[in-house]
């Protein structure tokens, strides 16, 4: 029987911690070990791990602060199952995640690493599912079809949810590059097809992504992203299928920079890191020469008058939720 560890990475996340050891440990797939590695959080991580009695569980703590991902590489090196899981501190699993891609692992030997789906679900008790964007029960990416999947429709790939294969890991050198930045876990995904392994997307909703606003992802969704693209459309193996996304590209252009200009006038975020990422993404993307020029009219207009375009910009969006 093949061995599946799972690691639960955290830094100074007590609060939400415990609830995700407690998903973890009450799967039904029972025959796992769960590590709790600690990136030398200062709240009470270790007393909250502590609190549980239960001989899978281990903790690692290291001496200083790593950095988020060389924390995840800590994971992947020092694992020794068959299967792992890295998983996040303030995600939950459903209680048959882990049996049902243990078992599709299992029937797949081609496969390199499972995803499943996710429920995301908000403070306020909000949920929603996230949905496939392929029929059928599940896919299996290969070559480059994970990476076109990802640039045309989107992803189908959840991190915290992938159960990989660790000798797929440790053979091929994968990493979390952090030179990538902090969406290097979809580049790890290109790279695990790119040698030959499966990518397996399950169109089922395993486990819970919870949404709340100290969430990395959340403030800074845009960022990570142009970040991803600008080190692709420099990769000399992925920057020539990029540049081959050219429909997707200013789409992409379109819908960031609208974002970008709304960050802008709320004036809410650094807006000298939000010009360069437009800059960046301007480079990488194109765009159409309408969207570059009202992207280029609301920057001029927040540096001018910012207290009109703030007024402006409320006012409208009041008339539209009317």
């Amino acid at each position: 029987m093949s061995s599946l560890e799972v690691f639960i990475l955290t830094y100074n996340r007590a609060g939400y911690l415990k609830e995700s050891i407690e998903s973890v440990l009450n799967s039904t797939f029972r025959d796992f070990t769960l590590t709790v590695v600690d990136n030398c959080s200062t709240d009470n991580t270790e007393e909250v791990v502590r609190s549980f009695d239960d001989p899978r569980l281990k903790y690692v703590k290291h001496p200083e602060n790593i950095g988020g991902i060389n924390n995840i590489n800590s994971a992947i090196k020092m694992s020794t199952g068959d299967y792992i899981v890295l998983f996040h501190d303030d995600d939950l699993m459903k209680p048959e995640m882990l049996g049902t891609e243990y078992d599709y692992l299992e029937k797949h030997p081609e496969a390199g690493c499972v995803s499943c789906l996710t429920t995301n679900f908000n403070e306020d008790g909000r949920t929603e599912d996230m949905r496939a964007t392929y029929d059928g029960e599940c896919m299996m990416y290969t070559g480059h079809g994970l990476f076109d999947a990802y640039f045309d429709k989107g992803p189908n790939t959840v991190c915290p949810s992938i159960m990989y294969r660790r000798e797929m890991l440790h053979s091929n050198g994968f990493i979390f590059d952090p030179k990538v930045g902090p969406c290097c876990d979809i580049k790890l995904l290109f790279d695990i097809e790119r040698s030959g392994c499966g990518v397996l997307s399950l169109n089922k909703c395993l486990m819970l992504t919870r949404r709340h606003e100290a969430q990395d992802s959340t403030m800074n969704y845009f960022p990570m992203h142009i970040e991803l693209y600008d080190y692709l459309d420099k990769d000399p193996y992925y920057g020539p299928m990029l540049r081959e996304k050219t429909e997707w590209k200013l789409n992409k252009y379109a819908d960031f920079s609208r974002a970008l200009s709304s960050l802008l006038i709320k004036g809410t975020s650094d807006n000298g890191k939000i010009r360069t990422c437009e800059k960046t993404l301007r480079r990488v993307c194109g765009g159409r020469v309408k969207d570059r020029l009202i992207y280029d009219a609301v920057s001029a207009g927040v540096r001018l008058c910012p207290g009109l375009m703030k007024k402006m910009y409320y006012s409208r969006k009041k008339g539209e939720s009317a």
